[in-house]
């Protein structure tokens, strides 16, 4: 709306200040020619003519000048223009009013124009800075209520004031900053900034090089934000109301964004501490991993089921809060930190354990992007093989109806090998065991092991699971090549490293056999081949058995495999998957079966039939 300056700033009025007074910035919404009898005045409330202009037809009250001033200062009107008419602005009382007006600090104008015209002019200045107003804040909140409202409003408001648009937080540092960060002008008005900042004023204006800086606190109760605009010209009234008008939605836009972000942060710390708590619990570390989810909640169970849930990333949070409703929160659940598709859920094996498997077999059946894998009860200290079990189960719930799959045991390879093979195992990790690095910053062997675990089971994913950087990752495979003296392209490599890994995991056995043929030599580990390829040993699978021996032949590569069996790279991953569907195993994602198999079809391979039968 208009104020005092606005009007003499308005040349069709013809108006000039004749006295100052602090109500000159106060915003006028009517005016209101003030007849010959001012006696009505005297029992009006004088706050209803605290946003009024009166007009004042100078021509009839010769005489009584300072009696009409008088009465006008009591209603604390946001000024008084004296209309004299065409030619009437050389008269007597003038100075004496003016005077009078600056002692009472009431602003007073002259407009050499007649009553009614210039009631009408100020009426249409009024119009049309209402219906101004009225199109700014309507664009204003058509701004706010984009998403990422905040920065489009910020931006709006710099087109709009044709200049640079800052939003420090409460420490002062720029957020936002449209069109770019004025670091000159920031710099200059640095003393103005901080008492605004500081809650010593609500707002301050400052002359730089460049121009004229305005700063204005944003929130309520103190300042929460501090807005800061600069431009090259003096600001006039109906920019500084912009800026004010802004401000009250910037305030508001700015709590829900703050609140939003503590949200998020909140929610990243979270995140971030069930993905600490799992890797504890992956890499052993029990007693930790026990300490860490007392504080949060809910505490671990010390035999748990372990799912796997696959959805679309955008709904992944949605799926969070599934399952937790399904486990009515005793269920340690952790977004996965290498596939952003999948949710890992620990759940209590024996505590309202069916509730929940019905619960998520419900859910896995609204879409066709939701599956549900599920391994069999394990002890927690075995967590790495209860969440093997239920990705392979994953795997199977892909190919079915019900989008639901529940891990089917085929035995253990590390169980059956354990107390002959763990002499082989020692032996075979020594190098990495008992590295000492020559720097203290460089990884030890203990992160070196973590790290060839996690690239076993993960391969490029294990830069997420481990938080490093992924050129860090090729890194330390490589100085691991040199410690073993082996070549990790090679799946032989990758399959007795990971079965060594998984030996040593348990408890310590005999000092057994040192070599890897020996300790497979047995009739239980026969078996288990026999068992792990036994869906791919009808004549109805020749062409799937071939397929995986050729991939597996070829370090489990699609194009190799594809120009040995002279088919495509998508006809191999399409048998590939038809044979996960068979095996009930994960073949193309890590943790993949790709290991076990490769032992399987070895010993299959080798041993007389009476003995696989």
């Amino acid at each position: 709306m208009p104020t005092v300056s606005t009007l003499v700033g308005r040349s069709e009025l013809g108006m000039r200040l004749l006295a100052h007074g602090p109500a000159r910035t106060r915003e006028i919404d009517s005016a209101l020619i003030v007849q010959a009898d001012l006696s009505a005045w005297g029992g009006a409330d004088p706050k209803i003519f605290r946003r009024t202009l009166a007009i004042v037809p100078f021509a009839g009250f010769e005489g009584r000048a300072e009696d009409i001033m008088r009465q006008l200062s009591g209603v604390d009107a946001a000024g008084v223009v004296l209309a004299v008419g065409p030619g009437g602005d050389c008269l007597p009382d003038v100075e004496a009013l003016a005077a009078w007006a600056q002692e009472h600090g009431t602003p007073l104008l002259l407009a050499a124009s007649e009553p009614y015209r210039v009631w009408a002019a100020t009426m249409e200045i009024i119009r049309e800075e209402r219906e101004l107003t009225n199109a700014h804040l309507k664009e204003m909140q058509r701004e706010v209520t984009r998403p990422d409202g905040l920065s489009h409003l910020l931006r709006w408001l710099a087109r709009q004031v044709e200049g640079s648009v800052v939003l420090l937080d409460g420490a002062g540092m720029p957020r936002h900053a449209f069109p770019v960060l004025p670091e000159d002008v920031i710099e200059q008005a640095a003393a103005d900034i901080d008492r605004v900042i500081s809650g010593a004023a609500g707002a301050a204006a400052a002359d730089v090089e460049a121009g004229v800086v305005h700063i204005q606190s944003i929130g309520e109760g103190g300042p929460e934000a501090t807005l800061v605009v600069a431009r090259a010209q003096r600001f006039p009234a109906s920019v500084r109301n912009l800026i004010g008008d802004a401000s009250r939605l910037l305030s508001l836009s700015w709590g829900v964004e703050e609140s939003g972000r503590r949200r998020r942060d909140v929610d990243r710390a979270e995140a971030q501490t069930r993905e600490a708590v799992l890797h504890l619990l992956l890499t052993g570390q029990l007693e930790a991993a026990h300490r860490v989810a007392e504080t949060m909640g809910p505490s671990l169970a010390e035999e748990v089921r372990v799912y796997v849930v696959e959805c679309p990333e955008q709904i992944r949070d949605r799926a969070v809060a599934e399952c937790d409703r399904a486990s009515h929160g005793t269920a340690w659940i952790v977004r996965c930190p290498v596939y952003a598709r999948h949710v890992i859920v620990l759940a209590p094996a024996h505590a309202g354990g069916d509730a929940m498997e019905q619960a998520l077999r419900l859910y896995a059946c609204r879409s066709t992007d939701i599956h549900v894998g599920r391994g069999g009860s394990v002890l927690l200290r075995d967590l790495a093989s209860g969440y093997r079990q239920a990705f392979h189960a994953l795997a199977t719930a892909r190919g079915r109806a019900e989008n639901y799959a529940e891990f089917s045991p085929r035995g253990d390879l590390a169980a059956l090998v354990r107390s002959r093979g763990y002499a082989w195992a020692r032996a075979l990790l020594e190098p990495l065991h008992t590295y000492r690095p020559d720097r203290a910053g460089d990884p030890d062997a203990a992160a070196l092991t973590a790290t060839i675990r996690s690239w076993l089971d993960f391969h490029g994913g294990a830069a997420r699971q481990l938080k490093i950087h992924r050129n860090t990752l090729p890194a330390r495979l490589r100085h691991i090549e040199r410690l073993l003296g082996l070549s990790l392209d090679d799946l032989a490599t990758q399959a007795k490293l990971h079965l060594a890994l998984c030996v040593l995991d348990g408890r310590e056995g005999a000092d057994g056999e040192e070599t890897l043929d020996a300790i497979l030599d047995t009739a239980d580990v026969h078996d288990w081949a026999a068992l792990q390829v036994s869906s791919l040993t009808s004549r109805e699978s020749t062409a799937f058995l071939e397929t995986l021996r050729v991939w597996l032949a070829n370090h489990a590569r699609l194009e190799p495999t594809a120009s040995a069996l002279g088919i495509s790279a998508p006809g191999v991953r399409k048998r590939l998957t038809r044979i996960e569907e068979v095996l009930g195993r994960s073949l193309l994602d890590s943790p993949s079966a790709r290991y076990d198999l490769w032992f399987a079809l070895r010993v299959f391979d080798t041993c007389d039939a009476p003995s696989c039968e």
